[in-house]
């Protein structure tokens, strides 16, 4: 390969299901993860293209499809990480071939996976959704079918005008004709279908049926206004170049291409190469006599889908992209914070170098880790720090100060101990006084008024608690719960009684009773 730049030059459409079969005969066939994945291993052997991406036409859909391209974006990923093993079971492939893949993915290779959509009347018509279960990169919106009046099938019927099997009815129908149906239909699915790149425009002239200059150019402009309105890339397809065809139809093939490259350059629509590739050998085909129509017209950038937009390659690094690459590097980043979670390679700054639990400055660990916070002469806030008069008052403390504070502090904790342990050892031996004497008087008039054994029986109990209350610490409680013995006719409900109260109660249930 001569010019390294055909190398760059981005692939975006190819078929991975392989050539087409007779009209009849076409059915669908599912996608698996080994197929898309040997499609990529072909160009990684190759080393081109660098930017490649398959897309199947509409009526080979089938319900598998999603899968088997998620599966293999997977096994891609793996490929990428340098996992060969796990790319290799993921994708059903040898390892040396998942080898090759992870080599080409490492080397700046990238790879997409999208969908060429037409008005396929074989397709499903739930095709659609399928396509959108396979998150496509990019959407080729093309056009192989007119309606046309058929001497046999009658009104309306659709005519796939590039398949050499239907080439009798061009005699019927004419060029001019064709085109008018061609373009009445490509930009009426322009306008209202999903889409990202416009597919080979020149396909009804497969067969050398153009239109006058003056009609073909109208219609270029008809549909680069489309394009640019919507956003869309213009498709200059080369398999009319390596196809068999006469030397003087591919001459006028490249002179329409260049004046539609030129229209799309001056409109500001991108532009996308195509090989429209059926096998492997086929990728990036013709891309040679492509680089020369893109060097004449000055085109250095071209468009490659990825996720759904339409990613910028440049084929050669000239001095704009030099300068705004230094541009970009002179420009100093702000590390991210932890408000803001950026990380450094998001932010475009280069790693931190592991030194082995020390900085580069040689401190410790220990020295590493949080810091006080300042004293008042370094911290900045929010209120200025008054200026310090010139007399003797000042807000900073000497040493002699500071620790004649701390001495009287200490004495005054001191001398507050011991008055707070004195309080409670002579309240409580009073209130154990007090309470003995006040519960003694109820306790005698008791076993009078119950007679029976029962009472007796009862306040037996109630006399064993008198010792053991002044035993235990927690007596005070129990004592001030004793106090009014003398009033549990009127606070009946109180909760905090001992043993002699609910046994009190007991009495005189019973006694009401007999």
């Amino acid at each position: 390969m001569s010019d390294p730049r055909i190398a760059a030059i981005p692939d975006v459409h190819g078929h991975a299901k392989g050539e087409h079969r007779p009209y009849t005969e076409e059915r669908p066939i599912a996608y698996s993860a080994r197929m898309l994945f040997l499609w990529f291993y072909h160009a990684c052997r190759r080393e081109s293209p660098r930017f490649l991406m398959v897309a199947d036409h509409a009526n080979y859909l089938t319900f598998e499809d999603p899968g088997a391209v998620n599966t293999v974006r997977r096994a891609l990923k793996l490929a990428q990480a340098g996992d060969l093993l796990g790319a290799a079971e993921t994708a059903g492939v040898d390892v040396p071939l998942a080898a090759t893949v992870s080599e080409g993915l490492r080397r700046g290779m990238h790879f997409s996976i999208g969908a060429e959509i037409d008005n396929d009347p074989r397709a499903r018509p739930d095709a659609q959704n399928i396509v959108d279960a396979m998150r496509p990169d990019g959407i080729i919106r093309s056009v192989h079918f007119v309606p046309i009046h058929h001497p046999e099938k009658g009104a309306d019927w659709l005519w796939p005008f590039d398949n050499e099997e239907f080439s009798g009815l061009h005699e019927l129908v004419g060029a001019e004709k064709l085109w008018e149906l061609y373009i009445a239909k490509l930009l009426d699915d322009l306008d209202k279908l999903p889409a990202h790149v416009v597919g080979h425009f020149y396909v009804p002239a497969t067969f050398g049926r153009w239109p006058s200059n003056k009609k073909l150019e109208e219609y270029e402009d008809r549909m680069l206004d489309v394009a640019h309105r919507r956003g869309l890339a213009v498709e200059i397809n080369t398999r009319f170049l390596y196809r068999e065809h006469p030397d003087d139809r591919k001459k006028k093939y490249l002179e329409a291409n260049a004046r539609l490259v030129r229209k799309a350059k001056a409109r500001g629509v991108g532009i996308a190469i195509g090989s429209d590739a059926h096998s492997p050998k086929d990728q990036g085909n013709g891309f040679d006599q492509i680089l020369k129509l893109l060097d004449d017209a000055r085109i250095n950038e071209l468009v490659f889908p990825v996720a759904g937009r339409l990613a910028r390659v440049a084929l050669r690094a000239t001095r704009e992209h030099l300068e705004a690459q230094a541009q970009a590097r002179r420009q100093a980043s702000a590390p991210g914070s932890s408000i803001t979670g950026f990380s450094r390679a998001e932010l475009g700054l280069p790693e931190e170098p592991e030194t082995g639990g020390l900085r580069p400055s040689g401190r410790s660990a220990r020295d590493i880790g949080p810091k006080k916070r300042a004293g008042a002469s370094a911290r900045t806030s929010k209120r200025p720090a008054a200026p310090a008069s010139s007399g003797a008052s000042s807000s900073r403390r000497s040493t002699d100060s500071s620790s004649s504070a701390s001495k009287a502090k200490a004495a005054k904790l001191a001398k507050a101990a011991p008055s707070k342990k004195k309080q409670p050892k002579e309240h409580k031996p009073a209130k154990r006084s007090s309470s003995r004497r006040k519960a003694s008087p109820p306790a005698r008039p008791v076993p009078k008024r119950s007679s029976g054994g029962s009472g007796a029986q009862k306040a037996t109990p109630r006399k064993s608690t008198a010792p053991k209350s002044s035993t235990r610490k927690p007596a005070p409680k129990k004592s001030a719960a004793k106090k009014p013995a003398s009033r549990r006719l009127a606070k009946p409900k109180a909760r905090k009684a001992g043993y002699a109260k609910k046994s009190i109660k007991k009495k005189k249930s019973a006694a009401k009773r007999r």
